[in-house]
């Protein structure tokens, strides 16, 4: 019993590092079978619901519960692409408990028989090799339905059973009638006639549109200079038609008719993540995530080349004819190939893609790597915190860090924002904001000083907790305005200066600065404390320029002080709310009075007017 209850404590923790994102989920059992297989718009959320009540109403649940041991993830970008994946995976695993969604799971297809002498357009749910083509598959049946009552009305392709050609010619039926049908079996139309439109139909399902509709205007001009009005109207009720279903109709199709891998990396702070999508026949039928141990900080050109020739050394079955990788990672191309002849003997293409349908693959391939890293190595803030105490040489950890912006403009509006970190993630309770006070001019040291002595000041009288740490937005200069804020302190805490140019950490107790590796944990963590801080500091300052420019606009108004202006601004929230007042409202001000307020309002009607006046000539 115990083992049970710490078994779902495990697997509500798992749920808890799904992502919030569209994709398909699969619960597996001890051995590492699938049971169950689902999609969600929200992995975590859809997930979780499995451990949030008893499933009273569902009780296969607690019974599929019983035998869940593992669960996993594939992202995808949307809750359709989720849908085509969780039917493939169901497909090909037939997990126990999704025995009442095998038969439902089959997406529609447009077929059209081309190896009938007059060709049909129907719809199936399933692909055979019998020299019919297919469209598809369609997540939307009602896209579907109106691609296919577009396509009879233009092209007029028969969808009954019928053998053609009949030995005598039938009656047509209804939709020979209401122009859906061209009437193949009562001999309205040529079997050359026929084909020629099938071949439309075709080029039309297939997206090839440009042409068509150019072939078809063409034929409409040549059809009324030879005066066959009918025949123009035809073509031009075709193009009116593929123009209408150009707009409306949505096909679902991720990648046609390709078979092929699709690589994406994710780097960690300490680990690798390569996440593998593979496309057959068009289709997502699954995606494989590898973690790997980083043995530097950078990663070379040789290291990817290495993954991707393991994974096909390692994988049970050939690679496809094509392998899409990012561009951006440096693969060997021209050596990949070379391997891929000798070692399978077959010509593989490489495809390196930096934009269009394919690199928008890599993305999901990205986004699959990134939350699989997240799930299976989680953060370790406290790691961080241990790796910049040795990059820097710190005397102590520096669990509670505290890090500096100014944001100024000119010599105006002059502020400074202060951001706190504790056990490596942001504590927002303890986030502060300054005005510039004793400061005259633009001297970002001086500032510096300023804000480091009243916030030290301050902890100091309140007997609250210095930081371990200060961090500095700049370089030397700044770092050495913050020492003499530090001077008169009996136990300062150290304080280091993050250069945004170089990325380059001055410390005190370094001879020189440090430059550490892109991806090195010590210069990602205070990369994120510092763009915080600047982050906050903007903010602040530009709440209090608008604010000041606001009031600004209220003094120039006669009869309205600082203090008045001040109050509107305060009360109303803004220079546009003041003027949309009732002078009831701003009656309740104090200093105004019914009188003074519509006297205010009038005058603020009348500065608009000068200035729309103004500005229009």
């Amino acid at each position: 019993m115990m083992s049970e209850i710490q078994g779902l404590v495990r697997l509500r923790a798992l749920a808890d590092r799904f992502p919030q994102d569209p994709g398909v989920y699969i619960m597996k059992d001890a051995s590492g079978a699938p049971i169950y297989i689902g999609k969600a718009v929200d992995l975590r959320g859809r997930v979780r619901s499995y451990f949030a009540d008893d499933h009273d109403d569902r009780p296969q649940i607690p019974f599929m519960l019983k035998r869940l041991h593992d669960m996993e993830w594939i992202v995808t970008t949307s809750e359709t692409e989720a849908l085509i994946l969780e039917s493939n995976l169901i497909r090909r695993h037939q997990p126990r408990f999704n025995i009442d969604l095998k038969d439902d799971k089959h997406f529609p297809y447009i077929k059209i028989t081309l190896d009938e002498p007059f060709p049909r357009m129907i719809v199936t749910r399933r692909v055979a090799n019998d020299g019919a083509r297919y469209f598809g598959p369609f997540t939307d049946v009602g896209a579907m339905r109106r691609t296919m009552h577009f396509a009879r009305k233009i092209f007029r392709i028969r969808d009954c059973a019928q053998r053609l050609p009949l030995a005598r010619p039938a009656r047509p039926c209804i939709n020979f009638s209401m122009g859906r049908c061209s009437g193949a079996c009562a001999g309205k139309i040529s079997r050359e006639d026929y084909r020629r439109n099938v071949e439309m139909l075709v080029r039309f399902l297939s997206g090839k549109r440009t042409d068509l509709l150019a072939e078809l205007k063409a034929g409409m001009r040549d059809a009324s200079a030879r005066m066959e009005y009918e025949r123009a109207a035809q073509y031009r009720d075709q193009v009116r038609l593929i123009e209408e279903a150009s707009r409306m109709q949505r096909v679902d199709l991720l990648l046609p008719h390709a078979d092929c891998d699709v690589f994406g990396f994710f780097d960690g702070d300490r680990h690798i993540c390569m996440s593998v999508l593979a496309f057959r026949e068009g289709l997502l039928l699954g995606a494989r995530t590898f973690v790997f141990a980083r043995e530097s900080w950078e990663m070379e050109q040789a290291e990817h080349d290495h993954l991707v020739l393991q994974y096909y050394e390692t994988a049970r079955h050939d690679p496809p004819a094509e392998i899409v990788i990012p561009a951006e990672r440096g693969f060997n191309a021209d050596s990949l190939r070379q391997w891929f002849a000798g070692r399978f003997q077959q010509n593989v293409h490489i495809a390196e893609s930096h934009k269009g349908t394919k690199h928008q693959l890599i993305e999901i391939a990205e986004k699959n790597a990134r939350h699989h890293l997240a799930q299976k190595v989680p953060a370790d803030p406290r790691q961080d915190i241990a790796d910049l105490q040795e990059a820097l040489s710190l005397p102590v950890l520096p669990l509670v860090i505290e890090a500096f912006d100014i944001s100024n403009m000119g010599p105006a509006f002059a502020v400074a924002g202060m951001v706190r970190w504790v056990d490596g993630a942001p504590d927002k309770s303890g986030y502060r904001r300054f005005k510039i006070k004793t400061v005259q001019g633009q001297d970002d040291f001086a500032m510096m000083m300023e804000v480091v002595r009243r916030r030290l000041r301050r902890l100091s009288e309140e007997k609250g907790r210095l930081p371990d740490l200060l961090l500095i937005d700049g370089g030397k200069g700044q770092l050495s305005a913050a020492q003499k804020a530090l001077s008169d302190l009996e136990h300062a805490p150290h304080v280091v200066s993050l250069a945004k140019r170089e990325e380059e950490i001055f410390s005190p107790s370094l001879s020189g600065p440090v430059r550490l590796p892109p991806a090195h944990p010590a210069r990602r963590l205070v990369q994120r404390i510092r763009d915080e801080a600047h982050r906050y500091a903007v903010t602040f300052h530009r709440t209090v320029r608008d604010r000041q420019f606001k009031r600004s606009a209220l003094e120039q108004i006669t009869g309205i002080g600082p203090k008045k202006a001040t109050l509107l601004i305060r009360t109303f929230g803004s220079f546009k709310r003041v003027r949309e007042a009732a002078p009831e409202e701003i009656a309740k001000v104090n200093g105004f009075t019914i009188a003074k307020a519509r006297a205010l309002l009038e005058r603020l009607e009348n500065a608009g007017s000068q200035k729309t006046e103004v500005g229009g000539r």
